[in-house]
């Protein structure tokens, strides 16, 4: 008879309320938020003041926190930065691929980095850049979300559709520039696109006068694993010589597919091509 113990599932008593509560609090900053007063903490959290405080006066003194003399809230201490550059030069599975980023960065001047898979957001793990251009910067480290240029279309492009329209209907379609897509029929309507082409082509949707192109880096079973994507002003540069940009990505980001361990290039789902 077999008396191998049955995992069991875990229960509410086997976690730590306060680690859950600590990771909470980290988590809530952001790009776009590098900085929080307790209050907003605790708005967000929905926990009272003083348990937030508690939770954040040991998050200081642990280096995972800091605050501002001048504002008196909070951002990142060097504790989380340290741990954050450790768990990035760790996962990025593909670093072995930053010849093909430079390469490409090299040949169009342009931005190119690379983008891991992140559930139904992509995670910036690696970039070159050619040109110093504070709006074209992407920082390692970012999540872009479903909507965000070239690299989110290329995402959604192997999403099926009625989860796309799920996620939009959650979170809705920011709004970067004048001519970002907003509306579901648009942003479905570029996603096929990249279905059938292979690749992305945004312009002007997230930094007005520049464009970026996208590729998909499928592992052997034609599931993506990450996004090359490209970006640069697009001043000079006319449309045929963006189609020559999005195929040399192509070609880069097969290129990677490739040379992965077990792994083959694959088109995204609805290619006939």
């Amino acid at each position: 008879m077999d008396r191998t113990p049955t995992p069991r599932a875990p229960r509410a008593a086997d976690r730590s309320a306060g680690l859950r509560r600590g990771l909470q609090i980290l988590s809530l900053f952001s790009e776009s938020r590098p900085e929080l007063g307790v209050s907003e903490v605790a708005r967000e959290l929905g926990v009272h003041k003083s348990r937030v405080h508690r939770a954040i006066k040991t998050l200081e003194d642990m280096c995972y926190l800091r605050r501002d003399p001048r504002t008196r809230r909070y951002c990142l201490g060097y504790k989380a930065f340290e741990i954050g550059a450790l768990a990035g030069r760790h996962s990025n599975t593909l670093s072995w691929a930053r010849a093909q980023l430079r390469e490409l960065a090299a040949r169009f001047e342009a931005s190119v980095s690379l983008r891991l898979v992140d559930d139904t957001d992509l995670l910036i793990v690696d970039t070159v850049e050619t040109v110093d251009d504070p709006e074209l910067h992407v920082p390692t480290g970012a999540r872009i979300p479903l909507n965000y240029g070239a690299g989110g279309q290329v995402r959604a492009a192997f999403l099926p559709d009625e989860r796309i329209c799920d996620l939009i209907a959650r979170h809705g379609l920011p709004r970067y520039t004048l001519r970002s897509i907003t509306t579901e029929a648009e942003f479905l309507k570029a996603v096929h696109a990249t279905r059938e082409r292979g690749y992305a082509v945004s312009e002007g949707e997230t930094v007005p006068g520049s464009f970026s192109v996208a590729a998909p880096i499928v592992d052997r079973s034609g599931a993506l694993t990450a996004v090359l994507v490209g970006s640069r002003r697009k001043l000079g540069f006319t449309r045929p010589r963006i189609l020559e940009f999005a195929r040399a990505a192509v070609q880069a980001a097969d290129l990677i597919s490739a040379r992965s361990p077990g792994q083959a290039a694959s088109p995204p789902p609805g290619d006939d091509h």
